[in-house]
C-alpha cells in the first residue's frame, strides 16, 4: 500500500483498469442473460395446455386457433411433467419448444 500512496497516478491507472474490467465482464453476463434460452434447432408453440394422456403426453392449443397439437416429453428433456399439469389448472400461457418427428408426435425438450 506504500508504494501505491507515493504513486498516486499508477494508483489511478490501476483502479480505473480494475474498473473498466469490472464493467465489461458485467455487460458481458448480461448480454448472456438477454439471449434466449432455448437453443435453435428447436421449433416454438405458444399456447394454452388443455389436455393430458398416458405416459408423459400433453395438449396445447395454439394461440388464436383451436387446433390441438400434441407433445410427447423427450427422453432426457429437462421438463417436469407436474409443472405441465400446474399450467393445465391454471390455464397458464405455455411456451413448447420441440423438436418434430416424422413418424410420431412432437418431442418436447422445454416447456415454460
Amino acid at each position: 500500500m506504500g508504494c501505491l500512496a507515493r504513486f498516486p497516478t499508477v494508483a489511478a491507472w490501476l483502479v480505473a483498469l480494475v474498473v473498466t474490467g469490472v464493467g465489461t465482464l458485467a455487460a458481458l453476463q448480461g448480454l448472456r442473460a438477454l439471449e434466449p434460452s432455448a437453443p435453435s434447432h428447436l421449433y416454438h408453440l405458444h399456447g394454452i395446455v388443455v389436455a393430458t394422456g398416458k405416459g408423459e403426453l400433453f395438449a396445447v392449443e395454439e394461440s388464436g386457433t383451436t387446433k390441438l397439437i400434441w407433445f410427447q416429453v423427450a427422453k432426457g428433456a429437462p421438463i417436469s411433467f407436474a409443472h405441465v399439469l400446474r399450467h393445465l389448472h391454471s390455464r397458464a400461457p405455455t411456451d413448447v419448444y420441440y423438436l418434430p418427428e416424422k413418424n410420431g408426435l412432437p418431442l418436447a425438450w422445454i416447456a415454460d
